[in-house]
């Protein structure tokens, strides 16, 4: 009896726990997505891992809408062999030491200044060269990855153990450093134009033929194992930029894989255009009518509008200087000393000396004239301000009600558990306070048999 009672509470909690489970998952994505579909995205690269014959779990993406900032993943908390892709970041912290007054791009480090170093590094995956500016500027790899995790929001237990040992990485932390760089890109002089230099005929750039432009960083490393890692990180900057991220493993054909996922998602970008004008407020009709005729302001092209914001800027290659294609190795190897090493200063530079300035000033728009509102309808406004809030609150209100129905369901089926855990307890201590008014009236007529004897 006590048997069942006790299987049928271990059923309870077990039925709750199921229930607890795809809570706790829902509850991870809380997150609301303006213009993208999830669903849609996900079947994109499932349709293409099933008609390929690829291993689903061998494809890493990361996706990135900038003007809205949606952010979707596939396999996005996988980590794997960086390669390349790690320069990025290694590099912003470079030039963020130049914003910061800490460097100029004459500086030199290791034998390189700042300029070729970002050009050898950035466009042309000279790992020799990487090397030496690792060890002059950082001194080791696990310093340089700890400045490097500024640039990603992700918490410390987050990161993959080997994070630190080998260099790995995931989608989701690469789409962090990519959306740092494209939202704060002044803090990054040069990163991005060297970007886009890389690997004109490859991977992204290569998909895009030429149509728009694209900022990307990629690498490979075939592990000893046999493990093969094949990764690229870039911002294409269709009408609607995005960042995409695309990381594989033993899947071969590196560069077809690559450029399909660009196609792949650079046509569907381009389809959520009218959604994104939606939820901008673009669609709204327009309610203002000028009363009255007035001559518009002649447009002035701001002197200098057609000249190159980045004019002598232009990083020219070092004469003499050659391309390593070796493969890198995740074991620190410290470059051969003897060479000239600049220290790098640490403080802010010489008063009075400002940094140099390489970001683009912003176009100047000619002056116009306040726009005239005729007489319109007080209600209309507010009526399409509203609509458009309950369209963005939509989805989060969704899943808001997901998760209390189900929190509910969950609470109701674990007082439940209590409830006959309880009574369960009950009919126990029952049970033992009948054996022993049995036991009493057992040992009562004991006692009435052995008055009997004695009678006689």
């Amino acid at each position: 009896m006590k048997i069942k009672r006790l299987f049928a509470q271990i059923l309870a909690i077990a039925l709750c726990l199921t229930l607890l489970c795809p809570l706790a998952a829902l509850a991870e994505d809380t997150g609301s997505y303006a213009v993208i579909n999830p669903t849609a995205m996900q079947k994109l690269v499932e349709d293409y891992a099933n008609a390929k014959g690829y291993d689903k779990g061998n494809i890493r993406v990361g996706y990135c809408y900038l003007d809205t900032g949606d952010t979707w993943f596939y396999n996005g908390d996988s980590w794997g062999f960086g390669a390349g892709v790690y320069y990025v970041p290694m590099m912003m912290i470079l030039a963020e030491w130049e914003t910061d007054g800490k460097l100029t791009r004459d500086s030199k480090i290791a034998g390189y200044t700042l300029g070729d170093a970002e050009y050898y590094i950035l466009t042309e995956s000279n790992n020799t060269i990487k090397n030496s500016i690792l060890y002059g500027a950082f001194g080791s790899d696990r310093e340089m990855r700890e400045k490097m995790q500024a640039y990603s929001s992700l918490k410390e237990a987050d990161y993959d153990s080997d994070y630190m040992n080998f260099g790995y990485v995931s989608p989701r932390y690469l789409m962090d450093v990519l959306k740092t760089l494209y939202n704060e890109n002044e803090r990054f002089p040069n990163i991005i134009d060297c970007m886009k230099a890389r690997g004109v005929n490859d991977c992204f750039h290569g998909a895009m033929g030429g149509a728009y432009d694209v900022a990307q960083q990629f690498g490979a490393f075939e592990e000893g194992g046999g493990n093969e890692y094949n990764n690229c990180m870039g911002i294409i900057y269709t009408p609607h930029p995005f960042a995409l991220v695309v990381m594989t493993k033993n899947l071969g054909h590196t560069q077809e894989v690559m450029r399909d996922m660009a196609i792949i998602y650079k046509d569907y970008t381009l389809t959520l255009d009218g959604a994104y004008d939606k939820w901008n407020g673009k669609n709204e009709p327009a309610t203002v009518t000028p009363t009255e005729t007035e001559p518009e302001p002649a447009e002035q092209q701001p002197e200098g509008e057609n000249e190159q914001p980045n004019a002598g800027q232009t990083i020219i290659p070092m004469p003499g200087s050659e391309t390593s294609t070796e493969p890198e190795t995740p074991t620190e190897e410290q470059p051969e000393q003897g060479g000239t090493q600049i220290i790098i200063p640490t403080e802010q530079g010489t008063p009075g000396e400002e940094p140099a300035q390489t970001e683009q000033e912003p176009e100047q728009q000619p002056e116009q004239q306040p726009e005239q509102k005729p007489e319109q309808k007080p209600e209309q406004q507010p009526e399409d301000k509203s609509q458009q809030e309950k369209q963005e609150k939509s989805p989060a209100s969704g899943r808001m009600i997901l998760l209390l129905v189900g929190a509910a369901i969950f609470v109701i089926l674990f007082l439940f558990a209590i409830v006959r855990i309880v009574k369960n307890r009950r009919d126990e201590d029952y049970d033992d306070e009948d054996e022993d008014d049995e036991d009493e009236d057992d040992e009562d007529e004991d006692e009435d048999e052995d008055d009997e004897d004695l009678k006689y």
